[in-house]
């Protein structure tokens, strides 16, 4: 078996043993059948943290002369996920049978035929550990997927909201003009409406037109949609109040102007 297919910094087998002939001859039958490095370490206190970040695999003998095999699963699960084979006695069975509890995936007992069954006992942990990890990638990806498409329905919403309350305004105010065309000072208001709430819509297309070309399908977590935050509509809301605050700016600068050409005449 080749390690590309794991993750590349995973290109060893992790064998802690503390009897080296066994260990040599683990060794030798791992290496006649994968292509990883087989590391050989004989306790816990010889064990590298770079050694276990690089496992695609580990095999814990369970007696070893400073700890026990439970207690080092369980500091190593603490630091990667990969497989982790305990090899044991007859009267340490019970209690390795256990560490499967603590993290363990697998246990063989030492015996002539540990040996012959160990290569299928390692292929067959790795391909199950990269099928589960195949299965969490697409689960991950459909959740991703599914977020953001709940996140641009919701941009669409907020989006919609502001159009529809741009157009509301301007229909409601053509309304009453059309009732009394004479009233020259409800024509003006609807000038002065229409010219507002039509840049506020231009302002809502162009964010949008933004969103799609950038594909600013954010939030803050893809896994809680109800927390999610959406830049675009607080830069829409930046932005027709700048409008806003121009637009009074020159319609006061307008009718400062219209009384001084009054006070002239």
């Amino acid at each position: 078996m080749k390690p590309g297919k794991l993750k590349r910094n995973k290109d060893s087998i992790l064998l802690i043993e503390d009897d080296i002939h066994y260990a040599n001859l683990e060794k030798q039958i791992l290496e006649e059948n994968f292509d990883f490095r087989i590391v050989v370490r004989s306790g816990k206190a010889e064990v590298k943290k770079s050694d276990i970040a690089k496992a695609a695999l580990i095999i814990v003998d369970f007696n070893l002369p400073d700890t026990t095999g439970e207690e080092l699963v369980k500091e190593i699960r603490q630091q990667t996920d990969v497989p982790i084979l305990v090899v044991t006695g007859n009267r340490e069975l019970e209690i390795a049978i256990n560490t499967l509890k603590t993290g363990a995936t697998d246990f063989l007992m030492k015996s002539p035929q540990t040996l012959i069954l160990l290569p299928n006992v390692v292929e067959r942990s790795i391909r199950d550990y990269e099928t589960q990890n195949l299965l969490k990638e697409k689960e991950l990806k459909k959740e991703r997927f599914n977020a953001q498409i709940e996140t641009l329905r919701q941009v669409l919403t907020t989006l919609a909201h502001y159009i529809n309350n741009s157009t509301t305004t301007i229909y409601g105010y053509a309304q009453l003009c059309q009732q009394d065309k004479s009233d020259k000072d409800r024509v003006e208001k609807l000038i002065q409406v229409s010219i507002k709430e039509t840049q506020r819509i231009t302002f809502v297309l162009q964010e949008l037109e933004n969103f799609v070309n950038n594909l600013e399908l954010r939030t803050t977590s893809y896994l809680n949609i109800p927390d999610a935050m959406f830049a675009i509509e607080s830069r829409i809301n930046e932005k027709i109040k700048k409008f806003i605050e121009e637009m009074e700016s020159k319609e006061r600068k307008e009718r400062k102007k219209r009384g001084n050409d009054e006070i002239e005449t």
